[in-house]
């Protein structure tokens, strides 16, 4: 017997009975702009950062497209507002001609963590907001720049993911760097090393999206990438200083979220009437462009509504996937599998009905 007794931990393993991986599908609060778990959102100081977030919590309490563009799933919204005092909270609500049925919370100091995570193992809100990561989680005397922050947001981010909820937290942004005269220069475009605090806050969040100011007027809404959204993604808003409304602007550099669902559609209905098919074959007979038509399709399996399966080829570098749905053992793309008679032989009851797979 061994002298280690590993029976407490038989309770903890996950063992599938049949073994195999789990498909357990992916549900987007916001498409393709926030999952479940924290997604940061940093930007400087006058940005617009906490509108935007106030319309973050209007769309997915109604239900609405965030922006007019990106389909939301509607649940109950929980604001933690601590930059911000009530009275002038309640001013960008009114000017925002906000239904603001969203609950808000203002508190006197940073919130319990503990607090925190009944709230959220309670499942009554699917998606909080925060803003911001400094005002909120920050307990007396702790900065970001501390490494137990750091340990909060684990601990947070994990609750959350466990939870299917969803976390839009507000962060700040460090001192511009000044270049080789000495001049702080206005930012196009936020990374990681931008964000004020250590520098392992970014191993403890799924996501993150800076926002910066660009000198036409325009807004900058770009993916550092980590999790769940693709690196460089980049979304072009405009914004009315009158009513803080946003919007997404005419002109993208990429396809836009309403094209993008539009793709969706017509590959889910391309593989059920032609079975199983490249992202070439794809393009080949839907049209467009073979790195958008890549992304639609990883999204749909990443949400359970595609089957994927490697190409044999025979040849190295990147694998080539078969995207479809339903049975993928007829396709012809795959080679059979070889067979040869169970080794029991012609004394077992099962011979040669029984077969052995190499």
């Amino acid at each position: 017997m061994s002298e280690y007794d590993y029976s407490p931990l038989e309770d903890l393993i996950h063992d599938p009975q049949e073994g195999g991986v789990r498909d357990l599908g992916k549900t987007w609060r916001i498409h393709q702009f926030v999952y479940s778990g924290i997604a940061l959102l940093p930007a400087e100081r006058g940005s617009g950062k906490t509108t935007l977030m106030n319309l973050c919590m209007e769309a997915v309490q109604e239900g609405t497209p965030f922006l007019g563009a990106f389909r939301t799933q509607q649940a109950k919204a929980l604001l933690i507002q601590g930059d911000e005092p009530q009275k002038f909270s309640e001013r960008k609500f009114r000017r925002q001609a906000l239904k603001r049925r969203f609950d808000v919370i203002y508190p006197e100091g940073p919130f319990p963590l503990e607090q925190l995570l009944q709230v959220i193992e309670s499942q009554e809100y699917g998606f909080i907001g925060c803003d911001s990561l400094t005002t909120v989680l920050c307990s007396e005397g702790q900065r970001t720049t501390d490494s137990e922050t750091v340990d909060v947001l684990y601990r947070l981010n994990k609750c959350l993911v466990n939870n299917d909820t969803a976390m839009l937290m507000s962060a700040h942004t460090n001192k511009r760097r000044p270049d080789g005269n000495g001049i702080r220069r206005k930012r196009t475009e936020i990374e990681w090393d931008d964000i004020s605090g250590i520098g392992t806050i970014t191993a403890a969040v799924q996501d993150a999206w800076g926002l910066t100011s660009l000198n036409d007027g325009k807004f900058s809404l770009h993916a550092l990438g980590k999790r769940n959204i693709e690196p460089g993604t980049t979304w072009i808003l405009e914004r009315d200083r009158e009513t803080y409304s946003w919007w997404l602007a005419e002109q993208q550099d990429q396809q836009k979220p309403a094209e993008s669902e539009d793709l969706a559609k017509r590959v889910l209905k391309h593989v059920e009437q032609h079975g199983y098919q490249s992202i070439n074959e794809m393009v080949k007979a839907l049209g467009g462009n073979a790195e958008h038509a890549r992304l639609v399709c990883f999204d749909l399996f990443e949400q359970g509504q595609l089957q994927r399966h490697q190409r044999r080829t025979g040849k190295r570098g990147r694998p080539e996937y078969l995207y479809g749905v339903g049975d993928f053992s007829h396709v012809t793309h795959t080679p059979p599998l070889t067979t040869v008679p169970y080794i029991g032989g012609e004394d077992d009851p099962h011979w040669p009905k029984r077969w052995e797979v190499i």
